[in-house]
């Protein structure tokens, strides 16, 4: 499974409004959000800050869908860096799964230790939704090397932009290389739980997802 490829958005529309100072009609907390789902978007448009709704996964010329980009060479490959400069956004979480790299694949919940909300540093762009021909919005999240914590887990993490910088990574004035430098020498602080085995089928959608099992953690690397 890709890195991120599940998450969680366990918030209400007032979550929403207090964190990121946006406003949403309606929301519905999510607890196993998958690739090709909608997801909620929070983008700079001409209005100022807005929030508004994306499709996770970004299509690829084969047919596929690219969920996560490397921030690492973001700022490389021509498409990747159009839309680094213009379609930067944010995808708010409560958290993401991981499955450890182990014959069983236990799976966990991924957080942060000083926050119940998270913006995931992510990219958009433009696309014509084929079923109906109408224009669409989907998006990929950033990843980075993980840190020592979630190493434990797998070898990346979800890019995450640090509150204090949200006007920073949205400002279009800000180069995209610029603003993603700005939120990378801030890394996230992780804990992370076991979980059931349930949140591996995409169409379980409930708050026990989230309920640690009793389950040793994987040893830290080092």
């Amino acid at each position: 499974m890709a890195m991120c490829g599940r998450f969680a958005l366990a918030a209400s529309a007032e979550d929403i409004r207090l964190s990121f100072g946006v406003e949403v009609s309606e929301l519905e907390p999510r607890y196993n959000i998958a690739p090709s789902q909608g997801v909620l978007l929070i983008a700079s448009s001409r209005d100022g800050i807005i929030a508004t709704r994306s499709t996770w996964g970004i299509r690829r010329s084969d047919g596929g869908l690219l969920i996560n980009i490397r921030s690492e060479t973001a700022g490389e490959k021509p498409h990747f860096r159009r839309m680094l400069e213009r379609g930067r956004c944010i995808v708010p979480a409560s958290g993401f799964f991981e499955w450890a790299q182990r014959s069983t694949r236990q799976p966990y919940y991924v957080f942060a230790e000083d926050s119940p909300l998270i913006a995931f540093a992510a990219v958009c762009t433009s696309d014509t939704d084929p079923s109906s021909g109408m224009p669409m919005t989907r998006c990929a999240i950033l990843t980075r090397a993980a840190n020592e914590r979630v190493a434990a887990l797998h070898h990346r993490e979800p890019v995450v932009v640090p509150f204090a910088l949200l006007d920073h990574w949205l400002n279009p004035d800000i180069t995209g290389t610029d603003a993603l430098a700005m939120i990378l020498a801030m890394p996230a602080r992780w804990r992370y739980h076991a979980v059931s085995s349930r949140v591996g089928r995409v169409s379980n959608d409930d708050p026990h997802l989230l309920d640690p099992i009793d389950e040793p953690e994987p040893p830290l690397l080092g």
